[in-house]
């Protein structure tokens, strides 16, 4: 599936890695109306690069929420937070895979916590 196709009709897009913030900046720039992005980054001299990077204005704020240097805790706390009262089909989480490759641990365990949560929650529904 594209990109494109991924985002659109997207309430929430959760980012996981910020990288220099291109991808983010991009999918700003595609993503629908109100859609809201998260971008999620363990380092915070990783988010200091993209910010220095990137030009971006005031509007980012509207745009995006950053979740910098939290512990997998508080960011599992924080999507499930976000996305308990949205159907499965109305967020995604978009990978940026060179900050993936600097902590695949934490990113792929928060990757793998997050489908056991959906699951659990998916089973309590039924």
């Amino acid at each position: 599936m594209k990109k494109k196709d991924r985002i659109q009709g997207k309430k929430a897009l959760f980012v996981l890695g910020l990288g220099l913030g291109y991808q983010v900046d991009a999918l700003r720039q595609r993503k629908d109306g109100k859609a809201k992005i998260y971008a999620i980054e363990r380092y915070e001299d990783v988010f200091e690069r993209a910010v220095s990077t990137q030009s971006w204005d005031a509007s980012i704020d509207q745009d995006v929420e950053f979740w910098i240097g939290k512990d997998l805790g508080s960011v599992l706390e924080h999507l499930d937070e976000v996305t308990k009262d949205m159907a499965e089909e109305d967020w995604d989480i978009i990978t940026n895979q060179p900050s993936i490759r600097l902590d695949p641990r934490y990113y792929k365990t928060l990757l793998r916590a997050h489908r056991k949560q959906r699951a659990a929650k998916v089973q309590a529904d039924e």
